[in-house]
């Protein structure tokens, strides 16, 4: 069991910052531009999200890989995974416990799972949300100050967790995320496809650096989605990259029940 903490711990790096806006008042320069920027991107929010429930099924050849024996996964496959998301895109990860791992002396292991499970998904979805629930930008224009040196626009606002740059074309397609804070850096590289309904976001390298000492962590993600009632939720997410020199590896499905 302690390869399988060892292994998530390194996907877990860099997804643990929540994603919860609280921008500071900037001088707007083009308030037409934010406006057509916000319009240009894919937003459940539009359509009516209120959220939706599912099941969640890891992986865990994926994610152990190497460590994978019959053994552990007969406790790892016994345990039943299933999540409710919010209309603002944070899911709450519950789980029920199969015969096999329903055992006193378990008990632990079970409980440190669910934990990482639910840190896997809740990391996942905070960044997920940013481009695909709302908006990427702020709601009050006056919250987005903005650069536009000829071939890019540039947006900057303030976040509780830090600042924030946006790179974006004059086309309105972000190719740069990026939160800056007190004690480490997280760069968004986002990927989307262009639809009826605005850019749809497919796929993102995330890299996660410490200030100062510490270990680098990069993920590169790959989103498969499924229609419910006309919106797109996202249906398998494969991430691969490595945590300082180790290689780490995962897949998480969700099943879409209401």
């Amino acid at each position: 069991m302690r390869k399988l903490t060892q292994a998530l711990v390194s996907l877990l790096i860099i997804l643990s910052l929540t994603v919860s806006v609280h921008a500071d008042d900037h001088v707007v320069s083009n308030q037409d531009v934010i406006a057509q920027a916000r319009n240009a991107y894919y937003s459940l929010t539009r359509k009516g999200f209120k959220g939706f429930t599912a099941r969640v099924e890891p992986n865990w050849k994926v994610i152990l890989a190497q460590t994978a024996s019959s053994k552990n996964l007969k406790v790892f496959q016994a345990l039943r995974f299933s999540m409710v998301v919010d209309a603002n895109g944070v899911p709450t990860v519950r789980y029920e416990v199969g015969p096999s791992a329903a055992k006193p002396e378990l008990e632990p292991v079970v409980k440190r799972i669910h934990y990482d499970v639910q840190r896997l998904v809740t990391g996942f979805f905070n960044t997920w949300r940013i481009f695909m629930v709302g908006s990427p930008f702020p709601e009050t224009e006056s919250q987005i100050k903005i650069e536009n040196p000829g071939k890019q626009y540039r947006f900057f606002y303030t976040m509780q967790s830090g600042e924030v740059r946006i790179m974006m074309t004059n086309d309105f397609l972000i190719t740069e995320w990026n939160l800056s804070g007190p004690t480490a850096k997280r760069t968004v590289n986002p990927h989307f496809q262009k639809t009826a309904d605005g850019f749809l976001l497919t796929a993102y390298e995330g890299v996660f650096e410490q200030v100062g000492d510490g270990i680098k962590t990069t993920l590169d993600f790959k989103i498969e989605y499924q229609d419910v009632g006309g919106m797109k939720l996202p249906h398998k997410v494969r991430f691969s990259g490595t945590y300082g020199s180790e290689p780490v590896e995962a897949e998480l499905v969700f099943r879409v029940t209401s």
